[in-house]
């Protein structure tokens, strides 16, 4: 014991190993994730109190790494989800958040709670680290000497309670189906997942150029290659099928059997398989020069007679075409001749390496840009201020430049895989060092009467919650699958959003509206909670 008492770095590690490994642990397809740090860490502490010693920086650094890596990720998806019409939506979930903290205002009082346990109750229900870390920096020494209640408690006493109110909000969504938005259609659906591919034999006569194809009856498709006269050539957009044709489409699978149903129908032979002119290869994109470009100006077409028929990001297999804006990380399948392919690899970088490396310098520059950010203090109507702090400040900045991705030789975007390394590193550390130095505290009140009395208001809460999301979903949104990702993006809960995405098959319409709500929604309750102590 006097091991890890006199190394508070090796207890973190400690704590953080065993928290991954129960977050992991699945009950009928739900996990606590991250959030099992808290907990480990708050019953380590609580076991002796010699161990709630953490130095208050660790959180932090952790907090930080977090959230600038989600803004990072979030920031294109955002941008691109507004101008969609999801001001709306954005203006519903202000709302929503300003009458739970109206809400917790009048459950407070009526259970006697101090602005300590209502602050903790708020981020608990809420499930918002970075509002907690907001809640006690706003507290200052109150939030340690015992002069109110550690908002830790009643965070973790919200927490579970929170997490399951809204898995069960998020079920009840995906139960309505999953009709698509009609404001999604078009060019939008680039980020419908995931792509297939099928083969068609053209019977109709007349058709439009493969370019205006794309967007037919508002599928999105791309083409790979088509076979006129015996020969195997490059499904390029100027190329028009005739009869007798056969020809590579790539899309959804809905969309593809729709598409083939009209042109023609199902080929025996899929020209996919057949390597004898054109060969295929998934490229990475790793060169930092061609991070927020967009695919038409890489001019593979002229260039190298090639052409994208989709790409991987993350797990998703994404059907584009010369508007998609590229990402560090983004694996691309090009179509061309098998001479040429090797000279495409060139141009995308295609290196494992850089992949696993971050710019270090635009990392750290856009991450103290954000802290900076964090530092200004807001005024408000009639007196006080409030900061964005750790959890805002790099949040706005992530956002911005993740959207941004490059400014001259500065590269602000980070590998898909890498941002998720340093995000759940971050999240884990955050969680756990804040488990730590809370523990003892956590201890001796939850058994008393404010433990009790916080844990009530937290049930009566969830519900509010969880019943006023599914009622602004269901007013903002006819889409089923999106209203699920919103619900997951009002709680900022990576759980929920496992659960809907598992849920749903993979729908991406999920992270969509995970990606509209969840920086908003940060923002909006790092203001709140300082308004509430």
């Amino acid at each position: 014991m006097g091991v890890v008492i006199d190394n508070p770095l090796l207890l973190l590690f400690l704590v953080v190993g065993v928290g991954a490994a129960i977050g992991q642990v699945r009950v009928k397809g739900i996990a606590l994730g991250p959030a099992a740090a808290l907990f480990v860490g708050l019953a380590v502490s609580a076991a002796d109190a010699r161990l709630a010693n953490m130095p208050v920086i660790v959180s932090q650094i952790g907090l930080a790494l977090f959230i600038y890596t989600v803004g990072l990720a979030s920031g294109p998806s955002f941008l691109a989800e507004l101008r969609r019409g999801g001001a709306k939506v954005l203006v519903g979930v202000t709302l929503l958040l300003g009458a739970v903290a109206l809400a917790v205002v009048a459950l407070a009082s009526a259970f006697g709670l101090d602005v300590g346990a209502r602050s903790g109750l708020f981020a608990g229900t809420l499930t918002n680290t970075p509002a907690l870390s907001a809640a006690i920096a706003a507290l200052g020494a109150r939030a340690t000497d015992g002069s109110v209640t550690d908002p830790v408690i009643g965070y973790s006493l919200a927490y579970p309670l929170g997490v399951l109110a809204m898995l069960l909000a998020a079920a009840w969504s995906l139960r309505r189906g999953t009709k698509p938005d009609d404001e999604r259609s078009g060019a939008a659906a680039s980020i419908d997942t995931n792509a297939t591919s099928a083969t068609v034999l053209v019977r109709r006569e007349g058709l439009p150029p493969l370019g205006e194809l794309r967007h037919w009856d508002e599928c999105h498709l791309a083409f790979g290659r088509y076979e006129h006269d015996g020969a195997v050539q490059l499904a390029t957009t100027d190329v028009c099928l005739q009869p007798g044709d056969s020809c590579t489409v790539i899309g959804v699978p809905e969309d593809v059997r729709r598409f083939i149903a009209w042109a023609g129908e199902p080929s025996t032979r899929h020209l996919a398989l057949d390597r004898s002119m054109l060969d295929f290869r998934r490229i990475s994109v790793s060169n930092r020069k061609l991070a927020g470009t967009h695919l038409r100006s890489l001019e593979l077409e002229a260039r190298y007679g090639a052409t994208v028929t989709r790409v991987r990001r993350g797990d998703a297999d994404l059907v584009v075409d010369g508007d998609f804006i590229l990402r560090l990380g983004d694996r691309l399948r090009v179509v061309g001749p098998a001479t040429r392919l090797g000279d495409v690899a060139v141009l995308l970088g295609d290196s494992d390496r850089s992949l696993g490396e971050v710019d270090a310098m635009g990392f750290a520059l856009g991450l103290s840009i954000g802290l900076l950010i964090g530092l200004i203090s807001i005024p408000l109507p009639g007196g006080g201020n409030v900061e964005l702090g750790v959890g805002g400040g790099p949040l706005i900045a992530g956002l911005v430049l993740g959207t941004l991705s490059r400014t001259g030789p500065v590269t602000w975007q980070i590998p898909h895989a890498a941002n998720l390394t340093l995000r759940q590193l971050g999240i884990l550390v955050f969680l756990s060092a804040i488990g730590i130095r809370s523990g003892a505290t956590f201890a001796d009140a939850v058994g008393t009467g404010v433990g009790a009395r916080i844990a009530a208001a937290a049930a009566i809460l969830t519900l509010f919650v969880a019943g006023s999301s599914l009622l602004l979903t269901r007013l903002v949104t006819n889409d089923s699958a999106t209203a699920a990702g919103q619900i997951a993006g009002i709680e900022t809960q990576p759980a929920v959003h496992a659960y809907a995405a598992e849920a749903s098959r993979g729908d991406s319409r999920v992270d969509a509206g995970y990606a509209l709500v969840l920086p908003l929604a940060m923002i909006v309750k790092l203001i709140l909670v300082q308004l509430l102590v």
